[in-house]
């Protein structure tokens, strides 16, 4: 009888034992992985970047092998923003003149009447219906008209028969010969202003604030928008490719697209950075990730491009600061980094959540001052200070 309930017991603790095993996924390399679990019940799931390729290029197809990728206003706006650059930088030039109608005219004009633009590479500029102007900022016509009083100062500087110097506007040649640009009495470039300052402003804004943002990343991605007419694309995908456009337009970079505007800066702090590696593989992985509906790796590879362009403005404006400090004697030299420099920093309040306040901004473009031919080393090298502190690169800064 003893030998019997002992039996029993043991019977009861076995099933009691049994009973308690809880199930659920077992593989620490799923998703949904459940420490608490002893028995794998087949629930794991994995993420979908564990199941797809990410493209070494900027390349990518639906299942027929037709391109899904689209981003031609980008290359447009970009190609715009080259050619208005290359003809302000005719008035480098003493006796050339550029004419504030002309570029009011490449900022705003997009139906080809009152110019002419050169479109070296056929890509239909006028009449395209594109334009940098409504993009400034996203359409703010405050600063949009300022860009345009930037025009109207060019052009009038341009038609000055003098050197310039200190208090006169003209064309100022660095020491030993070799560069010539146009400044107004205190040493602004507009040519840089314009030039760097709508590359913050349209550009860097678009990629940043507007394609990468939520307005525009909570759309369709499940339907071509047109395959009839050669739109393979998800309109999630195809603000993506946008925001890319904004930023090269080579499937290839770095290999190509690394001479112009945020391609260029980017592969330029490459070394110190790794910036160019960064933002192009960010890019690509978030757009496959898009094309597998993966979601959470796409806002991923999005913190990724906001952060890392925004190191490459900063970084950019640093290294500018330590070149005006290296020529503080060229008048040439010195004011067209500056002007550079000040641009940069301008630029860095066009960002998503940007990590510097406007109130740094001010404060550091203050111990700048704005009158260029009237700097100290030492107020360069604080003002440089002041931002590579807030962007952590302390120990790079006299690098860059």
């Amino acid at each position: 009888m003893k030998r019997n309930i002992l039996y029993l017991s043991i019977l009861s603790t076995a099933l009691t034992i049994s009973s308690c095993k809880k199930d659920g996924c077992t593989d620490e390399l799923a998703n949904n992985y459940n420490a608490e679990a002893d028995n794998d019940d087949g629930s794991c799931t994995y993420d979908p970047q564990n199941t797809y390729t990410v493209p070494s290029t900027y390349t990518f197809t639906d299942a027929s092998g037709n391109s899904t990728v689209s981003y031609s206003g980008q290359t447009i706006r970009l190609e715009m923003l080259e050619e208005m650059t290359n003809y302000m930088k005719t008035a480098n030039t003493l006796g050339v003149s550029v004419a504030a109608q002309d570029l009011k005219d490449m900022y705003d004009d997009n139906d080809g009447t009152g110019f002419s633009w050169t479109d070296a590479e056929g890509l239909g500029m006028a009449a395209s219906g594109k334009q940098l102007k409504n993009k400034t900022a996203q359409n703010d016509p405050a600063i949009q008209q300022i860009f345009e009083d930037y025009m109207d100062s060019i052009a009038v500087m341009s038609q000055s028969s003098m050197a310039g110097s200190a208090g006169t506007a003209g064309v100022v040649e660095s020491n030993d010969g070799t560069k010539k640009y146009l400044f107004s009495p205190t040493g602004i470039e507009y040519t840089q202003y314009i030039e760097k300052g709508l590359m913050a402003a349209v550009f860097y804004n678009q990629i940043s604030d507007v394609y990468l943002g939520s307005d525009k990343m909570n759309v369709d991605n499940t339907t071509a928008v047109d395959p009839g007419n050669g739109k393979y694309y998800t309109v999630m995908e195809h603000h993506w490719d946008e925001a890319y456009g904004y930023f090269t337009s080579a499937v290839d970079y770095p290999t190509n697209g690394a001479d112009r505007f945020w391609g260029k800066y980017a592969n330029s702090r490459e070394g110190l950075l790794g910036s160019a590696t960064a933002i192009s593989e960010a890019f690509r992985k978030g757009r496959a990730a898009i094309s597998n509906d993966d979601l959470t790796e796409r806002d991923a590879q999005i913190a990724i491009i906001r952060t890392e362009l925004e190191r490459v403005l900063a970084a950019t404006a640093i290294h500018y600061l330590n070149g005006a400090v290296d020529d503080i004697t060229d008048d040439a030299l010195r004011n067209h980094q500056l002007s550079e420099a000040v641009a940069f920093i301008e630029g860095l309040a066009y960002g998503h959540s940007s990590l510097i306040s406007s109130g740094q901004i001010s404060g550091i473009l203050s111990t700048i001052g704005t009158d260029f031919y009237n700097v100290s080393a030492q107020d360069l090298t604080s003002a440089r200070d002041q931002l590579s502190t807030i962007y952590g690169m302390d120990d790079i800064k006299n690098q860059l």
